[in-house]
């Protein structure tokens, strides 16, 4: 086997920011005008990940919400557990919602598929303490 050099041994231990250092990279700034322009433009979309709460859901019942499941996430929840949420993209933002009833219509649905989400309240629980949300969810085509 060939011996390392110790430049070789040397990068393979750095993060690849550090590898990169030193190394020229190019960019484009935008014209005068273009820049001049930022303060009266209107925000479009958000790029924030969001995670939608019970109260969210409740601030929209029987509302509609269009959107894009764009597949599975596991995030901690309070109690630091790993909890399956569904990733979703609206015309406006991004968010990510837990709700079991919700995570178990959407699973299985491919990536970009187009969805509507309809939140109706939540309903007692008959075997245990407390209550599930209660989705109607629709496939778009």
């Amino acid at each position: 086997m060939a011996k390392q050099t110790t430049t070789q041994a040397k990068k393979e231990t750095q993060s690849p920011v550090q590898q990169m250092a030193g190394t020229e990279v190019s960019f484009f700034i935008p014209n005068t005008e273009e820049l001049g322009q930022l303060d009266s433009l209107e925000d479009k979309f958000s790029l924030t990940m969001k995670y939608k709460t019970a109260d969210d859901w409740a601030r929209s019942i029987d509302q509609e919400i269009r959107c894009f499941f764009m597949g599975m996430k596991e995030i901690p929840n309070d109690k630091e557990e790993l909890v399956n949420c569904g990733v979703f993209v609206t015309k406006t933002e991004c968010f990510i919602a837990g709700g079991k009833t919700l995570v178990d219509a959407v699973r299985q649905l491919p990536t970009k598929s187009p969805i509507s989400i309809t939140y109706r309240g939540k309903k007692a629980n008959k075997t245990v303490d407390g209550s599930t949300m209660i989705f109607d969810v629709k496939t778009l085509g």
